[in-house]
């Protein structure tokens, strides 16, 4: 899991809440890091989670949601928002839609937490329109994130199959 938000309490919560539910968080390679620096200012997390920083523009989310999509060691990716006097949360939602679910090609592995109620009804719409999962809280989105990992290694185990040839067993068994 790698989280990405505009609020570092956001994204202590949903890190705090992975360790809760055994859910790993990616270490991110030093290629992401320098690209992430690249266009995230200077006092952003330089980890992960990675807190891009309240004062976010729309193009801050799109940068480092495309860098982290494109490095498949991110695994899955929780986009967590908390709302701001600074670019409203629809705005955001409007220029991260296309590039979290491409008309063309395969989606990002992406969850979503639009944090802030009636203030980001707008956003949240707009991503549940686009196909992409969003939660009220970060924990919510961890635990539905470890409920689908369960799910996956429960089918693995169901596939799993008994040796083709039966043993041999003596008479006395």
């Amino acid at each position: 899991l790698t989280i990405l938000t505009n609020g570092g309490g956001a994204g202590v919560m949903a890190a705090d809440a992975a360790a809760r539910e055994g859910v790993a968080l990616a270490t991110l390679s030093p290629a992401t890091l320098e690209r992430l620096d690249a266009v995230l200012p200077a006092n952003w997390s330089h980890g992960n989670p990675v807190d891009i920083i309240g004062d976010a523009p729309a193009q801050r989310y799109v940068d480092a949601l495309e860098i982290l999509a494109s490095d498949a060691a991110a695994g899955t990716i929780l986009f967590i928002h908390a709302p701001t006097a600074i670019v409203p949360s629809a705005d955001i939602a409007r220029a991260l839609a296309p590039v979290a679910a491409p008309e063309n090609g395969p989606a990002p592995r992406l969850l979503s937490s639009w944090l802030g109620g009636h203030a980001v009804q707008l956003a949240r719409q707009r991503f549940t329109h686009s196909g992409i999962a969003s939660y009220d809280t970060p924990e919510q989105a961890v635990r539905a994130l470890a409920m689908l990992q369960a799910y996956a290694r429960n089918q693995t185990e169901l596939m799993e199959a008994p040796p083709a040839q039966p043993t041999q067993t003596s008479p006395a068994a």
